[in-house]
This record gives structure tokens, sequence and C-alpha cells, in this order.
């Protein structure tokens, strides 16, 4: 079982292909390439951790059909655009785990955040796993432990869950 991180698919969004510079000629090329993209990385044995911000108007019936069609366990620590709906709505969609608040694996120093947590940007060996920002550049001087993991950042697909200051991992399970 490998572990990714992936975020701000902002799945159903027209506004995030204009203002994330998103290279896709409308919604349902977006969606399907995202979906796609992730499938060939996350097997169905995998966790991946979503880092908030899945879909604008998000229904039941739509995050449903869209977390049907992806690979894997899939764990959500919420963002700013999922934070109108409660934990319990998220688990109902179809997410194994679901989030309100960033975690932490102690053993491997990594925090899983939506936003950029600028207390932890400069504290080796932690490292800062988040979204939030899409293509913007960070807004506070010490962020060298950071790692945006927003989809334009990552070609579209989720990343290897690591910490790249560390030499040996260990497992991390919630």
């Amino acid at each position: 079982m490998a572990k990714f991180v992936f975020s701000d698919p902002h799945f159903g969004s027209e506004r995030i292909i204009v203002n994330g510079k998103r290279p896709f000629a409308n919604v349902k090329e977006m969606n399907n390439t995202l979906i796609q993209n992730y499938n060939e990385v996350v097997r169905k044995c995998d966790v991946c951790y979503w880092l908030g911000d899945i879909m604008y108007g998000a229904t039941k019936d739509k995050v449903a059909n869209v977390l049907q069609r992806m690979h894997g366990r899939k764990f959500l620590i919420m963002g700013n655009h999922d934070r109108g709906h409660s934990e319990t709505w998220w688990l109902d969609c179809g997410f194994d785990k679901v989030f309100s608040h960033p975690i932490y694996d102690a053993e491997n120093y990594i925090l899983l955040s939506h936003e950029p947590l600028e207390e932890f940007g400069n504290m080796y060996p932690i490292v800062n796993y988040h979204g939030h920002i899409h293509i913007q550049d960070y807004d506070f001087a010490n962020h060298q432990q950071c790692i945006n993991v927003c989809v334009e950042k990552t070609d579209y697909k989720p990343v290897p869950l690591i910490n790249p200051f560390i030499k040996k991992p260990r497992e991390f399970e919630r």
C-alpha cells in the first residue's frame, strides 16, 4: 500500500480553469483528466490524502459520482470550500475518513493541512503538505518546509506522501 496526497481539484468549476490557468477547454475535460490522472497513480489498495476544496456547489450525488470513479481509500482534510458541510456529510459522499483540522504524523514529521501553516514553514524536519494557494507564491518568508500540492503544481496528479528530509519513513495510518 502506497500513500499519496492531492489537493484542490475543484471538480465542476469553470472559474478555476481561468483563475488557476488550467489547460482545459471545459469542466468535463478537466474532471475527466483529473480522474484519469488520479487512477493512473493511485491503485485500489493505496491511500490518498485529499487536502481540501473538492467541488464547488457540491451535492452528495455529484461528489459520490466522482469518488466512485476513483481508486483507493480517500482521506479528506477539509478545505475552506468544504467546511460548509459536516464531516459526516463528506463520509456519506464516499470518503473513508474526514478531518476538519490538520493532521500530524509525528513518526515521519509530516503535517497535512489545507492552508500552508506559516508556523511550521521552517521547522526542520517537519514538512507541511498543503493546498489552498494554487499557483500563487507564499505570502510569508519561511516556507522552506512547505510543499504545495495543489493540482496545478503536481501536473494534475497525486504525488507520493513522503518526507524528503528523513531517510527511512515509518508507517502512517490514521
